[in-house]
């Protein structure tokens, strides 16, 4: 009789345990349960969160996409324009350059030209003035020459004399040019005699 009461009593506590048991396992799948939902409600957010993240990005990786293409389409008008601005400046610069250019050779060659002109004219001067001079040195002898004729203190022989070296210095200087004896002897009115003789000293 104890020893049936006694196997009732383990059996009772081992049913008790199993209950215990069985209800600490419900427990536990029910919490393993909850924390697994929660664990994946917490990676569903951050998914979710990561899908908007992505959007995002993917959206502001359009917009700057798009943005750069129209700064550069906007840098190859501005570039295209600014080359063509160059060129048509180059062309200004090179026409001016090219206008002055002409106008200083214009204006150097009639500032040459007109300094030739003023130096032939210049020239043309002293040439007239030399002759001037010789013209007035020939005169000025010559008054001499007729002052000493009617100068009555001048002998007549010196006078005669530097006649007759006058007359032979312009008869040597006359063959000298080829000029021929018997013209000599005409314009001077030398005798042949005396323009042969001179003519032997040359």
């Amino acid at each position: 009789m104890n020893y049936v009461a006694l196997l009732l009593c383990i059996g009772f506590v081992l049913f008790i345990f199993q209950i215990i048991f069985f209800f600490s396992c419900l427990k536990w799948l029910k919490s393993g349960k909850l924390k697994r939902d929660k664990e994946f409600a917490i990676l569903d957010a951050e998914r979710a969160q990561l899908i908007e993240m992505q959007s995002v990005l993917t959206q502001e990786v359009r917009e700057a996409k798009k943005l750069a293409g129209e700064t550069l389409n906007k840098l190859m008008v501005i570039g295209s324009e600014a080359h063509a601005e160059w060129e048509d400046v180059t062309k200004k610069i090179n026409s001016v350059l090219l206008e002055v250019d002409k106008h200083s050779e214009i204006i150097l060659e009639a500032n040459i030209s007109n300094l030739n002109m003023r130096s032939m004219a210049l020239e043309k001067i002293m040439k007239d003035a030399e002759i001037l001079n010789e013209n007035l040195y020939v005169s000025v002898k010559k008054a001499q020459k007729i002052l000493k004729l009617f100068d009555s203190s001048v002998p007549a022989d010196e006078i005669f004399k530097e006649i007759q070296t006058e007359k032979y210095a312009e008869a040597k200087k006359m063959l000298l040019d080829g000029t021929e004896a018997s013209v000599v002897v005409k314009k001077l009115g030398m005798s042949m005699g005396e323009v042969l003789l001179l003519s032997s000293y040359l």
